[in-house]
């Protein structure tokens, strides 16, 4: 299971440590990040065995780490944060217009795609990862439906009540699904679609992996989420099947930033050093995540899905980023959700 294989790299990364850090009375590194918890503590472990450096995670929402970081910023009273790391990079570039990121050209920066970070170093994707269903086979054979093929067929009346998908509003896998339709059909369109979709959802949850659990558990028949976490539920044992909708889908490109005004701006640049480089990126592989490296020289993960295998579109980040409030504000009258974590 992914859970014993996440605790043996922690294991192994903790009888490898070089260096005791403990004690020192020094302030830990502060990571703000939007990927899970045990996920994002094997990286920071790996980090503190390479440099010494202690690393203090804290879990949140894509869109709640921002709102906290403006928050903060907006208090004049300093950061308590030193790095964001994970979510869709709409965030980031929001966050980069804001002027809220150090600007930090990595030298790693030249094993991945310019398409794939800010030209002026304000933040680096350090994954890539697409939209999928998560589809339970089981509930759809009771329903009588096929797995869903496109996103029309997410609209089959049968389906009232058998879907979820994160909330566009706090999740950055939300709303990458909204900026995703939007792209695809038009804003005015996308809203239609949303609107008629919400008739058939169950819940917009917190958490954008937490639907695909869902599907797994049998709650629910079809979850809206990125591939690579409906593989992880696969692999943890749920009976999930994975579907990408063939009239085409979006993608995240996973950010890595250095708040500014940190006091740890060295120690920030090694890590942001470490999650570009071949070797960070390559733990995805190592411990059982289906995350797709944007290094072109990291391990690509075993079963994990290339995106030359699927219909992704021509998603522009900077686009969904310039039209994030609007579209939001669009979808919330449209299905009179509310947001927040």
């Amino acid at each position: 299971m992914k859970v014993c294989r996440i605790c043996l790299v922690l294991l192994i990364l903790g009888a490898c440590s070089g260096q005791d850090v403990a004690g020192t009375g020094q302030r830990s590194l502060v990571v703000r990040t939007a990927l899970m918890e045990p996920e994002a503590m094997v990286y920071a472990r790996a980090f503190e065995n390479r440099t010494g450096i202690k690393v203090e995670v804290v879990r949140q929402s894509t869109g709640v780490m921002l709102s906290f970081l403006k928050f903060e910023r907006s208090n004049a009273s300093g950061t308590t944060i030193d790095v964001l790391f994970g979510g869709p990079a709409d965030a980031y570039v929001i966050g980069a217009r804001e002027g809220l990121f150090e600007k930090y050209l990595s030298s790693e920066r030249a094993n991945i795609a310019r398409k794939h970070m800010d030209k002026d170093g304000c933040w680096s994707g350090v994954y890539l990862g697409s939209i999928g269903f998560a589809v339970n086979p089981k509930r759809l054979g009771e329903l009588g439906l096929p797995a869903p093929a496109c996103w029309a067929d997410l609209l089959s009346p049968k389906l009232r009540g058998e879907i979820s998908m994160a909330n566009p509003v706090s999740s950055g896998t939300g709303y990458t699904v909204l900026a995703t339709l939007a792209q695809m059909m038009g804003e005015n369109r996308a809203i239609e679609y949303l609107k008629a979709l919400d008739s058939n959802i169950l819940d917009y949850t917190r958490s954008g992996a937490m639907p695909g659990k869902l599907v797994g558990l049998g709650q629910i028949a079809v979850g809206i989420l990125f591939s690579h976490d409906v593989l992880a539920f696969r692999q943890q044992g749920y009976v999930i099947d994975l579907v990408f909708p063939k009239d085409g889908t979006g993608f995240e490109i996973g950010g890595i930033a250095i708040v500014k005004g940190t006091e740890k701006l060295d120690e920030a640049r090694r890590f942001v050093d470490f999650m570009l480089s071949a070797e960070g990126q390559s733990l995805y592989a190592a411990m059982g995540e289906f995350r797709l490296p944007t290094n072109r020289l990291a391990a690509i993960p075993v079963g994990a899905v290339p995106f030359s295998k699927i219909n992704v579109i021509e998603y522009d980040v900077t686009w969904a980023a310039v039209h994030k409030d609007d579209l939001l504000e669009q979808w919330v009258s449209a299905t009179g959700a509310a947001g927040g974590e």
